[in-house]
């Protein structure tokens, strides 16, 4: 059984007395401990599909299970409890948190909302859970307008792991990031995928972090797939028109690459 599995999903928005179709018809599973990425131009329902699976908004169409659940049936207790295993890392921390919180406390909400831990027991969680991505315990009493963007994403990525959740959605989580940071924070996700299995939901415009860290891509046009495969086959051979167009615009792409 697969970890995701997405069925004919559709979503439709009304601007200006139209109708505009932002996700068509889009069906995709993702396995326990695989990354699945999700690549295209802007507007072409990236976005839309990753807050879909959240249930940030509700489809108009199709079917999402995870974990053997129906997750679009879910409510109430039921859904927050399944929440705590579906997780998000948005492109930028700083809009995403309250920039005046401090990291104790962006990492102690989920602690607690979720019942993780009890109160007295949540300090020493926090310190772990910075010791894991990198971070020193020390850094937990400042506010996080004052971190750099890396570390930022580091305390992110703690926030996510923080309910051992199976599954993490990655918004653009690298785009933001200079070149050297951002492969740290790559090598820092894929470690965390090989010890702990957490399965990525891997969106992204860039086509060469594409191909370093997903183990299958899907390729969206206008909110339909227009192409899905090996990430490493369809972005060195890409077939569809789409696929070709973002492979043009990525010159640094070494199509023959091994």
């Amino acid at each position: 059984m697969s970890l995701l599995t997405v069925s004919n999903l559709t979503k439709r928005y009304s601007r200006g007395g139209k109708t505009l179709a932002a996700v068509s018809d889009v069906s995709f599973h993702i396995e326990p401990g695989e990354t699945l990425a999700l690549a295209g131009p802007s507007g072409s329902g990236k976005s839309t599909i990753a807050r879909l699976v959240l249930r940030l908004i509700e489809p108009d169409g199709g079917r999402i299970e995870f974990e053997g659940d129906d997750f679009l049936a879910l409510g109430g207790s039921a859904l927050r409890a399944r929440r705590a295993r579906v997780q998000m890392v948005f492109q930028d921390p700083l809009a995403a948190f309250n920039p005046r919180a401090t990291v104790a406390r962006v990492l102690d909400d989920p602690l607690r909302i979720h019942g993780v831990a009890p109160r007295t027991e949540r300090p020493r969680r926090i310190a772990a859970l910075l010791e894991r991505v990198g971070l020193a315990a020390d850094l937990a009493p400042r506010a996080i307008h004052e971190i750099s963007g890396g570390q930022r994403q580091r305390v992110a990525i703690a926030r996510a792991i923080a309910t051992k959740p199976s599954l993490i959605v990655l918004d653009e989580a690298v785009s933001a990031l200079d070149v050297s940071v951002r492969g740290q924070i790559l090598d820092l996700l894929l470690d965390l995928q090989r010890e702990e299995r957490i399965a990525y939901l891997f969106i992204s415009h860039d086509l060469g972090v594409v191909r370093a860290v997903a183990h299958r891509v899907i390729l969206l046009d206008a909110g339909r797939i227009a192409e899905s495969g090996d990430a490493r086959t369809v972005i060195d051979a890409p077939q569809s028109a789409i696929g070709k167009a973002l492979v043009a615009a990525a010159p640094r792409l070494n199509r023959n690459r091994p």
